[in-house]
């Protein structure tokens, strides 16, 4: 195959994890939000798949940068096309562990705790397929509005800390569940910035933008 064709199939690949990993997001938010089992057995079943998609990937930019490229495949897309399937394994690995947590509390017979929760879900959800439509469609105004959203993910801890101290003792076991889906949240909508400056990395050929890239990730180091 020539740099053409690995890239075409490259392309694929990295949509195909780009489709599975929103899918897993969404399951697990709902997991919790509806206290679902189903859900969460699906994002749980769903990691083979993505580990799969990862290391083809992975062997595929490898490749690639082993090669002589042609003018239609520039180095800026492999580097970027890693970056995201590195930040989409990331983001499934917590969206698994938001189904796990999501499924004790469903186990202890405990019901929906935390109301802000699942307005947390729901903003990590949108930015995710925000992100994922930004990939898909190629766009850098997609990908800047999620890059703007970059912080949101410290307001989690707030939001989850105000509602823990306005509960009894007695609550605070399941609590922990919930303070853990706080912080896996916190670290999916870290993971969406990381997507969205790799599609601006490789989309925005000025220099301007490529050093913003490069501060915005040492800041956030």
């Amino acid at each position: 195959m020539n740099t053409h064709e690995y890239g075409q199939i490259l392309r694929l690949r990295l949509l195909d994890m780009a489709r599975e990993t929103q899918r897993g997001v969404d399951y697990a938010t709902k997991a919790y939000k509806l206290g679902n089992t189903e859900f969460c057995t699906t994002v749980r079943e769903c990691t083979y798949d993505i580990d799969v998609l990862h290391r083809e990937i992975t062997e595929l930019v490898r490749d690639l940068l082993a090669m002589e490229l042609s003018g239609e495949l520039n180095l800026r897309y492999i580097l970027a096309s890693e970056r995201i399937a590195n930040a989409m394994r990331a983001m499934h690995d917590q969206a698994v562990e938001i189904a796990v947590n999501s499924m004790r509390i469903v186990e202890n017979g405990c019901g929906l705790g935390c109301a802000e929760l699942v307005t947390m879900g729901d903003l990590v959800n949108s930015l995710v397929r925000l992100s994922v439509v930004a990939l898909f469609e190629e766009n850098v105004e997609h990908a800047e509005l999620v890059r703007r959203s970059i912080g949101v993910d410290r307001l989690f801890g707030a939001a989850f800390y105000d509602w823990y101290r306005t509960i009894d003792h007695r609550a605070r076991a399941q609590a922990e569940f919930e303070r853990a889906i706080t912080k896996h949240l916190g670290y999916i909508a870290q993971q969406t910035y990381e997507v969205a400056g790799a599609i601006v990395f490789w989309l925005d050929d000025s220099v301007a933008a490529l050093a913003a890239d490069v501060d915005e990730r040492t800041l956030a180091v």
